[in-house]
This record gives structure tokens, C-alpha cells and sequence, in this order.
């Protein structure tokens, strides 16, 4: 706390490379005490600048010295002035939650970033809060959990009592680790994968749909990992990815008799498709159930999420257990804390015929697990090495099992999307993926030499995307995803400007082409006006 309060301005920010300064720090380096990446520097209050930051109203600059604040903190003062009371303000926040009980009310009222602040008050807290910053994030896990919260006022202060109220009653399901408890809250509060097993990410172009699955379902593996006390299972192994096209079909998806070599011949044979192969893998958890009786489908308190630790660790010494449970699982919790998820993502979903793709598997995709149960088309032809699950009558059969995930993305400016019928939709939670500049600010501050380009091209991408919103002939589903401006790794000696150009000539005019094409009116004259909004110099630009 002391040297905090003498802390100079030189070790409170700075540029470059191996940087050691006290902001640095907060958001890269003590990531593992809750994520406040990306954004804008202001959020510091003050920052160093590489380069010289654009205009902006409410914001200073100094430019012998490079340093850009919030001119709120001290309106007539200098960089220097400004950062004293910056860090008075730091001061207090670490004061507020480093004290006998956190003041929670008074870090609320501190004037600074929310982020930032409560980010510093974690920090000084001895782990006495929740490790999540985002009053959003945590308002959602509040009402996936159930916690009782009458405060009339929805605030990070109020949200954080909560949670922290509700931990001390619980945290012996966290092994008495707030950390823990916070990847969970975070979990739940951002994620969708906490809430349904099928999930569509729709949007424009380039947004990063297929990128921000995988890394969810990364996310959500390494937590279920931490949760189940498991470090044997690896994500790769529990990740399977297919892109759908026009010709896909059922064959491909559930299983068809295709050519197969066999003893130098090729012979016609019933094969599992990628799918099929991908849910037995991840079955044998719940096959392994059914066959030894645990799961008894005609009882109702018998299903798998009836199953405890302790029924299944009576059958420890069973042939062909598949189970991890550690020893200080307690008897009481359900055994599918301990089954790990399986993560099949699907890109492009819409592009396929779907009825055809799916068939009978609309079924299983509503009732997950036995009780969605179906007869394949080809299940009177299954082999051995084909079979699913084979039940005491000897009748094979296949469900979709509880612990995977299906992520699908897809375009919705994509031409197939009538494919994607009501029956099919009405099975799936959908979440919008919009441009996302916070994802672009991110990007360009932490490449070397992208900051003054960032700063530069993100206004007029910004600003291009409102034309494109309010276009007569496109609409929000066409803009420019942030993606297509993320390519300094082709162009590294580019200029602000000469990148621009690049970026305009090689990724965005190909695309706005192509919407356009077919839609009447005057392309050449929509896109020249979208370009000269996106190609726009210093002087043209609003601010």
C-alpha cells in the first residue's frame, strides 16, 4: 500500500516491449484474477502513448511527454496533476477492500474505470471478492444460480455482496478457492454453453463465429477440468470440427454403405459417419451406465442426472469403468460432474440440406440421452463395429448422450439460410455475433507498431458499418466483421494509410461486390460511396 501511494507515473504505464508497469500488469500479466483485456487505455485514466492518439472530446493529449488521459480527473491540470489523482483514487479503492470488512458502497462511489477498479480491489482484497467485473457477467449468474438479490439497484457493489454472501455458504463445492468460484461465475454469466448444449452463432461475415466456438468450448473444458479435478483428458480429444456444403449429407453425417478396402478388395460397407463415431466416444460414460443397471430407463428417479458419485463408485472394480472420480468427491454429488463435455462444431450449419442431413435426428436433438432413443435408417444392417448401443433384446439403437455440445455458425447474409426450417430452430439457443470493436482495439494494441493504425482505420470501420446498417439495399446482417481489418501480419510495412487501402482493395471491396451483385440499383455507385467513407483521410472523418 505505501509504495502504491508513491508509485510514479513511469511505473504506473508505459510502451513496448517487456513492460513491468503497474497498469501492464493489471490487465495482461494477473489474467488468472479476472480478464480485463481489450477496450481503450483510457480506461487506466491516463496512458502512454506510442504515437499521437485522435482527437477526442473530453480527452487531452500532452505531446511532449506522450501521455493521453480523461480530462474529468482533473480538468485544468497537467498529465501530472491528472495522474496524482488518479492514484489518490487507487489509493482509496485498495483501502476500501484491504480493510477489516470491504466497503463495498465506497469502491461503488470511487470515480474510476469499473473494470479497472474493482479489477485493484480484488487485488488488495485478500480474495474477498468475486473475480469478475463485468456487472453484466455478474447479474446473469445471479439469476442462473438462483442467489436471492432484493437490492432494488443493480450494481457491481450490490451483485458482488451477493455472490460473496452466497460463497461463504458454499465454498466447500469450490474447495474453499474464490478463484475457482469466479471461472465458474464467469462461466455462467458469459458463456451460453452453461445454459444449453446446442447452441447457433449467427451473423455477419467475418465476426468470428467459428473462432469464438472453439475458444468457448475451450474455456469451458479447461473449467470442467478445474471442477472435476481431472488432468488426464486432453481438449483436442473431446473436439470435433466439420464444415457443411451443399453436397453434405446423411452418409456423411450418421453412417452409409460406402467402398472400403478390406484384404486388397474394396467391398461396399455400412460405415459410421463423423458424427455417429464422434457421440459413441463420447457415450461409453453413459452406455457404461445403462449396461451395469445404473441408469434404468423406466424409472424416473433412475435417469443420469439421478445418479450419484456413490452408486457408481460401488461399481469401481467393474470391467471397462470409464469413471475419473477423485477421493474427495463427496458421495452426495451427481456422477455427471465428473462425465467430461465432447464439443462437435459445426460451421456453415445452414449451408447443407438439413432435413436430409439430420433425418431422424431431430428426435434425439429434443430428448437427449436414452430417452431420445431412435431406430438409424440403416440400424438392421449394423455390424458389430457399427453398433451404438445394443440393449438386452439385442436391439441397437442411438441417442445423442447428455455431455455434447453441438455449436453450429453461420452467415446471415448466407443465401441457404431458408434451410435452417422452424422445427429445427426452435431446438437450438441463438446467439448474435455483431463486429466487435473491442476485439479490433485489443488486436492492434498488442501488435507491434498497430496502435497509431488502429487508432487510425477502427473510426472509419466504425463508420462504415452505420452506412452499411442504414443502407437501403443491406442492412446490419451485411456489415464488415472485425476480422477483415485483422491482417497486419500480411502487410507489416504498411503505413496507416497504405494499409487502409490494402484492406479496402484486398478483403472488403471482394465482399461488398458480392453483396451487391444481383441486387440492382447502381453498384458501382453504392460501393464508391461506402469507399470513400472507409478510405477517408485525416480531414474527412467525423469525430
Amino acid at each position: 500500500m505505501e509504495n502504491l501511494k508513491v508509485l510514479p507515473i513511469e511505473k504506473y504505464t508505459g510502451t513496448g516491449v517487456n513492460r513491468k508497469d503497474f497498469t501492464y500488469k493489471i490487465e495482461w500479466e494477473l489474467d488468472c484474477f479476472g480478464g480485463i483485456k481489450g477496450g481503450s487505455s483510457y480506461k487506466f485514466g491516463i496512458y502512454k502513448c506510442n504515437s499521437r492518439p485522435k482527437e477526442r472530446k473530453g480527452y487531452k493529449y500532452d505531446e511532449d511527454n506522450k501521455y493521453a488521459w480523461v480530462e474529468n480527473y482533473n480538468p485544468n491540470g497537467s498529465y501530472i496533476d491528472v495522474y496524482e489523482e488518479i492514484r489518490d483514487r487507487i489509493c482509496r479503492v485498495a483501502e476500501a477492500a484491504s480493510g477489516e470488512n470491504v466497503d463495498y458502497d465506497e469502491i461503488q462511489n470511487i470515480a474510476l474505470g469499473d473494470a479497472f477498479k474493482w479489477k485493484v480491489a480484488f487485488l488488495y482484497s485478500r480474495k474477498r471478492l468475486v473475480p469478475v467485473y463485468q456487472k453484466e457477467a455478474l447479474n446473469t449468474a445471479i439469476q442462473r444460480l438462483g442467489v436471492l438479490f432484493d437490492d432494488k439497484e443493480i450494481t457491481i457493489a450490490n451483485l458482488q455482496k451477493a455472490l460473496m454472501f452466497y460463497y461463504t455458504e458454499h465454498k466447500e463445492d469450490y474447495d474453499d478457492d474464490i478463484c475457482k468460484f469466479g471461472t465458474h461465475i464467469w462461466l455462467l454469466g458469459s458463456s451460453d454453453l452453461s445454459q444449453s448444449n446446442q447452441i447457433i452463432k449467427y451473423g455477419a461475415p467475418g465476426t468470428g463465429k467459428t473462432y469464438t466456438a472453439k475458444l468457448e468450448a475451450e474455456e469451458f473444458f479447461r473449467i470442467w477440468k478445474l471442477d472435476a479435478h481431472n488432468d488426464k483428458v486432453e481438449f483436442h480429444e473431446h473436439y470435433n470440427f466439420v464444415q457443411f456444403h451443399p453436397s453434405y449429407s446423411y452418409e456423411d453425417f450418421i453412417e452409409g454403405i460406402k467402398p472400403v478396402m478390406e484384404g486388397g478388395k474394396t467391398e461396399l460397407k455400412l460405415t459410421n459417419g463423423i458424427f455417429k463415431s464422434f457421440c459413441k466416444k463420447a457415450a461409453k460414460y453413459e452406455i457404461w451406465l445403462l449396461k451395469n443397471g445404473i441408469i434404468q430407463p423406466n424409472e424416473k428417479n433412475k435417469q443420469i442426472n439421478d445418479i450419484k458419485v456413490k452408486e457408481v463408485r460401488e461399481y469401481k472394480q467393474t470391467e471397462g469403468y470409464p469413471f475419473e472420480i477423485p477421493e474427495t468427491a463427496k458421495d452426495d454429488e451427481p456422477v455427471t460432474k465428473y462425465i467430461p463435455p465432447f464439443f462437435f462444431v459445426i460451421d456453415e450449419i445452414n449451408r447443407a440440406d438439413l432435413s436430409r442431413v439430420f433425418g431422424e435426428l431431430m428426435y434425439c436433438l429434443e430428448y437427449r440421452g436414452y430417452e431420445g432413443r431412435i431406430k438409424t435408417q440403416y440400424s438392421k444392417l449394423e455390424l458389430e463395429d457399427s453398433f451404438f448401443y445394443k440393449d438386452e433384446k439385442g436391439e441397437n439403437w442411438f441417442f445423442i448422450p447428455h455431455n455434447v455440445y453441438i455449436i453450429g455458425t453461420m452467415n446471415t447474409i448466407d443465401r441457404s439460410i431458408e434451410s435452417f426450417d422452424f422445427a429445427l430452430r426452435r431446438r437450438f439457443l441463438w446467439q448474435r455475433i455483431d463486429p466487435n470493436k473491442s476485439v479490433l482495439q485489443n488486436y492492434f494494441e498488442k501488435e507491434e507498431g498497430g496502435s497509431e493504425i488502429g487508432e487510425y482505420i477502427i473510426p472509419r470501420w466504425e463508420n462504415l458499418n452505420k452506412a452499411i446498417a442504414k443502407h437501403s439495399l443491406l442492412g446490419p446482417d451485411y456489415q464488415i466483421g472485425h476480422s477483415y481489418l485483422m491482417k497486419l501480419d500480411r502487410y507489416r510495412e504498411c503505413t496507416k494509410t497504405s494499409y487502409q487501402d490494402v484492406v479496402w482493395q484486398n478483403h472488403i471491396l471482394p465482399i461488398l461486390e458480392e453483396y451487391f451483385r444481383g441486387m440492382g440499383g447502381d453498384a458501382a455507385n453504392n460501393i464508391a460511396e461506402l469507399k470513400n467513407i472507409f478510405c477517408a483521410r485525416e480531414k474527412k472523418v467525423k469525430k
